[in-house]
C-alpha cells in the first residue's frame, strides 16, 4: 500500500494504522514521488491526500488515475466534505475517507473494500469489450447474406 501524503504527523498516524492492519505500507510526501514509486513498487493500493505541495485537490486523482487507472485509490481529506468526496468518487477513487475520523479498523476495511471494487471494475470493463466484440462479429454475421445490407424484413 502507498501513502501519499505530505505532513509528517498524517504519515506517521496514517503508516500506524495500516500497520496495526497488517498492511505493509510505503509513504511518499508529494505526488510526484508517489508516481515513482508506483512505478517500481506495483502497490495493492494508494491511500491519496488532497492536499500535497505538488499538486491539490481532485487535480492529484486525476493525474494519478490517468496515468495509473488500474489502480484502486482511496482519498484522504482534511474536509468534512461529502461533497468533496464524491466529486473524487466520480473522478475514479473507490472511496473517501476523512483525516480525524478514521481509526485502524476503517481504514483497513476502506482499502479492502477499495481493491476488491477496482477489481469489479476491471472484470465489468473486459466483460463489456468481449460482449461487444461479440456483438460486433454477429453483426456482420447476419448482415453478411445482404450483402453488408440489413435486411429489410425488420424495416
Amino acid at each position: 500500500m502507498l501513502l501519499i501524503e505530505d505532513d509528517e504527523n498524517d504519515r506517521a498516524l496514517f503508516t500506524r494504522l495500516v500497520s496495526r492492519a497488517d498492511w505493509k505500507a510505503e509513504a511518499a510526501p508529494t505526488l510526484e514521488e508517489g508516481l515513482r514509486r508506483i512505478g517500481k513498487a506495483s502497490p495493492a493500493c494508494v491511500l491519496l491526500d488532497l492536499g500535497l505541495p505538488d499538486s491539490n485537490g481532485i487535480e492529484s486523482l486525476r493525474r494519478l488515475a490517468r496515468r495509473y487507472p488500474e489502480l484502486p485509490i482511496v482519498v484522504l481529506t482534511g474536509l468534512d466534505d461529502e461533497a468533496v468526496g464524491l466529486q473524487a468518487v466520480r473522478e475514479g477513487a473507490q472511496d473517501y475517507l476523512v483525516k480525524g475520523q478514521v481509526d485502524g479498523k476503517l481504514l483497513d476495511r476502506s482499502l479492502r473494500y477499495a481493491i476488491e471494487r477496482k477489481r469489479a471494475e476491471s472484470a465489468i470493463a473486459r466483460l463489456a469489450a468481449i460482449t461487444s466484440a461479440l456483438c460486433d462479429e454477429c453483426g456482420r454475421k447476419v448482415a453478411a447474406p445482404y450483402g453488408g445490407r440489413k435486411s429489410t424484413v425488420d424495416s
